[in-house]
């Protein structure tokens, strides 16, 4: 049975201008393309058969952009590893997709259509995977004057790779109970040329305490003032943080517990004598930011 679009299948289906691909000259111009170029499905079920044009009314199209008529095949391919995208892998059996119909001939300027129709085995380990696959639509009898144009079809069993991330995002922000002392340091006495210990030498330092029952991940890191808030009166904003380090720079808390962190400067010779403002970032491990407001005020000693 092939699935209605009533059901909460969730299709995106990228739509490009036509990807002219000619073949090498002689007597007559073959090239063929394609405005289907990557769909991407979640949601689907196992022992379900899905139709992408009844679920969103996208058919599969190749237009003839030649001047002879041509013959054309469409093929189901797995791809090899290099044209994989991140979080899928590549469909067992290319099977599980057929091109309806697959082979048509196409006159000069003209396109055919087809239903692309994917069928899930009923297969309860299939549950929670990410496939790729991809459709090669090329000439037929043209020998070397042949020509073939990809698109990528990706879908999950379940929830697709991004809504994954996204759930995972929203539980960690939720769970999220922590602070980071002090809001603003203040180093007087940094001396450039030379690696600088705050904690050593002004004795300060961060400390992250996490008030929540359960664990706490964080990244902490240096990153450049942002230049549309200005630095306090004296200060000049700092764009490049390379000679910065937090030590150490990932966090993973126990509940109710404090974690120090050591601010290490390895201050360039060129600041003598100026004061540079930077901000503490703190981000949860999938990259989320949750924290830019922590602020670092850097007084750089002559020599």
């Amino acid at each position: 049975m092939h699935k209605s679009m009533t059901q909460k299948i969730w299709l995106w289906v990228a739509v490009a201008g036509i990807v002219f691909l000619p073949a090498a000259q002689a007597h007559a111009k073959i090239g063929i393309g394609t405005q289907f170029t990557d769909a991407v499905m979640e949601n689907l079920e196992i022992g379900q058969s899905y139709n992408l044009r009844e679920l969103r009314g996208v058919p599969y199209s190749v237009k003839n952009v030649g001047d002879a008529g041509v013959d054309i095949v469409v093929e189901v391919m797995i791809p090899v590893p290099k044209e994989m995208k991140e979080n899928y892998e590549p469909i067992p059996d290319p099977n599980w997709i057929q091109l309806v119909p697959s082979q048509y001939f196409v006159p000069p300027g003209g396109t055919a259509f087809s239903d692309i129709i994917i069928s899930i085995p009923n297969d309860p380990q299939l549950v929670g995977r990410h496939y790729q696959a991809f459709l090669w639509a090329h000439t037929k009898g043209t020998g070397m004057l042949g020509t073939g144009v990809k698109s990528r079809v990706r879908f999950s069993v379940g929830p697709g790779p991004d809504t994954l991330a996204e759930e995972k995002r929203k539980k960690a922000m939720v769970s999220l109970n922590y602070d980071i002392w002090p809001s603003a340091m203040y180093v007087n006495k940094a001396e450039p040329g030379k690696k600088y210990n705050v904690k050593k030498k002004e004795n300060q330092s961060f400390r992250v305490t996490n008030r929540s029952e359960k664990p706490v991940e964080l990244v902490l890191k240096a990153v450049p003032w942002d230049k549309r808030t200005p630095a306090p009166h004296g200060y000049e904003p700092l764009d490049n943080t390379d000679w910065i380090q937090l030590k150490p720079s990932r966090l993973k808390i126990k509940p109710f517990r404090v974690q120090e962190v050591k601010l290490l400067m390895n201050v360039p010779k060129k600041f003598k004598g100026q004061k540079k403002a930077f901000i503490i970032q703190a981000t949860l491990p999938i990259g989320t930011i949750v924290s830019s407001s922590h602020r670092v005020l850097v007084t750089i000693l002559e020599p």
